[in-house]
């Protein structure tokens, strides 16, 4: 339909008596464009005309470049076409609109024969929360050309503001874990200068490991970071799409009117465009369904928002992630080495790295002892830390008093540990190292008491030895009943002790070996 037939319609409707929603329905036309032209006069329209001709002039010196783009990408819409024509002019203002350009794009798929195919998804209105009340969140992929022709998957964290529609995006260049993710959050509260009182979810590992019939089980490090930040959460069920709407919405915008075409050089230069895409447009511009623009809402929004200023001091994603000590005495974090005491080191020791103001604390896993504090590297490679010795003789008695717990703080227990200090007195701590972890993986106290009673009474006097002993009674099923302990045997009467055996000729046993045979 040419705009003139269009036009003349309208008006035909009008004087037939039908109002402006029976006339839209009646043509297929939007309500909107019926309501601008319904009082237009024929002279206004032919100047609106005109007017718009001039407009769409002034695009013309992109031509070559539309042309191209809309060949080479089909579905491009003229949003990320015009965002395009933006960018490449460093954000300075062209002298036509995006409303006009959007004409003088459908103008050049006309021209060109360059058809666009889309695909409409249905939503149902849900009213907007008060402001500061509500953010979602989501996760979206997209693959993405490099300049060397090649294919990289990268990954976006994107949250809006539900009242406002104020939108942060991350990207990563590999899929997102809790560590990450939670990474990602920081990084949005300091973009929107807070946080909302809830957010909204879908079910991701990432963040609940699991629900059951209702109560959601949250992953370690994120149920520990909520616990901090005390944020509450509403997680959408597959079937509950309206309530996680606009992020969906938001994430499809980001995928298809910022990243689709462009090609991918590095994640840092990925998330610094993206931002300035947000700053540019995403939030610059009047939203299609609130019909306000984003960063001006939120400016009153954002009063409303919970402060978490200092929330990256609070916590560190890592808090709860224990560390193996190396044998060299270092603990890697973060792509850096950060050292603990000389003699720190036992088979399968682990490790909490607590990170608050900026300083690393290293306790251990099991016990909360301090290992060592150092100042946190923002660098990489890094070797952190003093050479330092432990107090062997201090940490050495306490281990030997947890181990001496352990294993029931009998005196048979203490016989063991002295026999083994004993044998081995220069392997003593490593020895109690080993007792240690069979002992957390074998608890039964039983088993353990059988154990070192049957270690004392074979005079095994080993953590290699104790270990197998644990292992063997746990196969034997001992659960109920002591080891019995082993029977003495009497030894030969006196008459008979020095008596020796009769010592034969090799001959005689070769005969009877022969006679055998020729018996048989």
């Amino acid at each position: 339909m040419t705009d003139w037939k269009m036009y003349g319609q309208i008006q035909e409707h009008k004087r037939k008596g039908f109002n402006k929603s029976q006339t839209a329905r009646l043509l297929g036309k939007d309500y909107k464009t019926v309501l601008k032209y319904w009082d237009m006069t024929a002279d206004e329209f032919a100047a609106e005309k005109e007017n718009a001709g001039l407009r769409i002039k002034k695009a013309e010196p992109y031509e070559d470049y539309v042309v191209e783009c809309l060949r080479r990408y089909p579905d491009m819409s003229s949003a990320q076409l015009y965002d395009w024509i933006l960018e490449q002019n460093n954000g300075i203002k062209l002298p036509f609109k995006e409303r006009s350009f959007r004409s003088y794009v459908s103008h050049i798929r006309e021209e060109y024969d360059i058809s666009k195919t889309i695909k409409a998804r249905q939503y149902e209105a849900v009213d907007d929360p008060p402001m500061g009340e509500q953010a979602q969140v989501d996760m979206g992929e997209i693959i993405m050309e490099t300049a060397t022709g090649k294919h990289k998957k990268v990954y976006c964290f994107a949250m809006v503001m539900s009242n406002s529609r104020q939108k942060f995006v991350y990207w990563l260049d590999k899929p997102f874990t809790t560590d990450t993710f939670i990474k990602a959050h920081n990084k949005a509260f300091a973009f929107f200068g807070g946080r909302t009182k809830e957010i909204v979810y879908d079910q991701d590992k990432v963040l609940a490991v699991s629900e059951n019939n209702g109560d959601i089980i949250y992953t370690e490090q994120f149920q520990a970071y909520i616990s901090i930040v005390k944020f509450n959460i509403y997680l959408c069920r597959g079937s509950d799409p309206e309530s996680k709407g606009r992020i969906e919405a938001v994430v499809k915008y980001v995928k298809y009117g910022f990243a689709k075409h462009r090609i991918f050089h590095d994640i840092e230069t990925l998330n610094d465009k993206c931002i300035a895409w947000l700053n540019r447009t995403a939030n610059a511009k009047v939203h299609e369904t609130t019909k306000k623009i984003p960063a001006e809402v939120f400016a009153l929004e954002q009063q409303y928002l919970i402060p978490v200023a200092e929330m990256n001091n609070k916590y560190s994603v890592n808090t709860n992630i224990p560390y193996p000590v190396r044998k060299d005495n270092i603990v890697l974090f973060k792509s850096n080495r950060y050292r603990v005491p000389k003699g720190t080191y036992e088979p399968k020791k682990m490790v909490y790295m607590i990170v608050e103001n900026e300083t690393v604390t290293i306790t251990d896993k099991e016990t909360g002892e301090i290992y060592a504090r150092h100042p946190l590297c923002h660098e990489k490679g890094r070797l952190i830390g003093q050479k330092r010795d432990r107090d062997y003789s201090r940490t050495q008695e306490q281990l030997e008093e947890n181990i001496l717990a352990m294993l029931g703080g009998s005196e048979p227990a203490k016989q063991l540990l002295i026999g083994i200090h004993k044998e081995k007195p220069r392997y003593y701590r490593d020895q109690l190292g080993v007792i240690k972890n069979i002992c957390l993986k074998l608890t039964d106290t039983l088993l353990i008491e059988s154990a070192i009673s049957y270690c004392i009474e074979r005079n095994l006097y080993s953590a290699g030895d104790f270990k197998s002993a644990m292992v063997y009674l746990n196969e034997l099923n001992i659960t109920s009943e002591r080891v019995a302990p082993i029977v003495k045997l009497p030894g030969l009467p006196e008459k008979y002790r020095n008596m020796s055996p009769e010592i034969r000729d090799l001959s005689a046993y070769e005969d009877a070996m022969r006679g055998s045979v020729i018996n048989g």
